[in-house]
């Protein structure tokens, strides 16, 4: 970080030095070098902001936004890519039961910062029940990247009592305390990858890309429930893991407001914060 805050300011010196000349005379070249200087500065290219791993966090909010486009069934932010797939409902719109049914969404990388994650929720996941389902993988990962960026991911997408449910216990199988040992095998960092397509635990829960979350439909008689107390539709689907636990289907209740937004929330996933079996090999994080 020193490094970057020192060439920062030798461009700044540079650009401001130039500018000097520039009210002075009215050469075009040394304009022009004070301009591309300052836009060395300032511009940036749409893309991910840069994270050092060397104790820093990744930033809660870009300083930027990249521009962002929904075609279909396909989200485009900067250079991230995600896709959504199945046949519980159409975008904002109702979720029909079809026995049997399933759903997937696809994506490349996990949101570089809140603006992202917000855009993709509000734009895209957030108009189908399984789309905000997949969104939770993501809010772990980047709770393990920066706490209060992970918060602030999950307040957005469960109601209160879930994300309370959430915080009490995702840290204890996320991160080490002062209490745990050393090579403690249940403090997990991998979690937020064990339901991605591809991860197990002989592979160390290294999934394919791009990420994959599958999901199937949870039972009839849970689906599309009225709730007087969340004033909401209530459904239940299930997110198929590979080898993380005994059983590979991970019950996660959404609900979606009668009024207002239709945009869905969590409602509860209990069996997605639990330890999962000790991998085999080192995990190679997320992109």
């Amino acid at each position: 970080m020193m490094k970057n805050h020192l060439n920062m300011k030798l461009l700044l010196c540079a650009a401001l030095g130039t500018m000097t000349l520039w009210t002075t005379s009215s050469c075009k070249e040394q304009r022009d070098q004070a301009k591309a200087i300052l836009s060395e500065l300032t511009d940036g290219d749409g893309g991910d902001e840069d994270y050092s791993d060397d104790g820093d966090e990744a930033p809660a909010r870009s300083s930027r936004q990249a521009s962002w486009n929904v075609d279909g069934n396909t989200m485009t932010y900067g250079n991230h890519t995600y896709t959504m797939n199945g046949n519980f409902g159409e975008p904002g719109g109702d979720m029909e039961y079809v026995a049997g049914g399933k759903a997937k969404v696809t994506f490349t990388n996990v949101p570089s910062d809140m603006q992202e994650y917000q855009t993709v929720y509000e734009q895209f996941l957030g108009k189908t029940g399984h789309g905000v389902a997949a969104m939770l993988p993501m809010a772990f990962e980047m709770w393990g990247r920066n706490h209060d960026m992970g918060k602030e991911a999950l307040q957005l997408i469960t109601c209160e009592t879930c994300y309370k449910e959430i915080m009490r216990q995702l840290p204890a199988h996320m991160e080490r305390s002062e209490y745990s040992p050393a090579d403690d095998p249940y403090v997990q960092r991998c979690l937020p990858a064990a339901v991605l397509e591809g991860a197990n635990k002989e592979n160390g829960y290294n999934p394919t890309e791009p990420y994959t979350v599958n999901m199937t439909v949870g039972q009839k008689a849970q689906w599309g429930q009225e709730s007087e107390i969340l004033q909401s539709y209530v459904y239940q689907l299930y997110i198929i893991s590979g080898n993380a636990w005994n059983t590979t289907q991970r019950s996660v209740t959404v609900m979606q407001p009668w009024r207002g937004t239709k945009l869905f929330k969590v409602n509860g996933c209990p069996s997605l914060y639990v330890n999962i079996f000790v991998p085999r090999q080192d995990w190679n994080g997320l992109k």
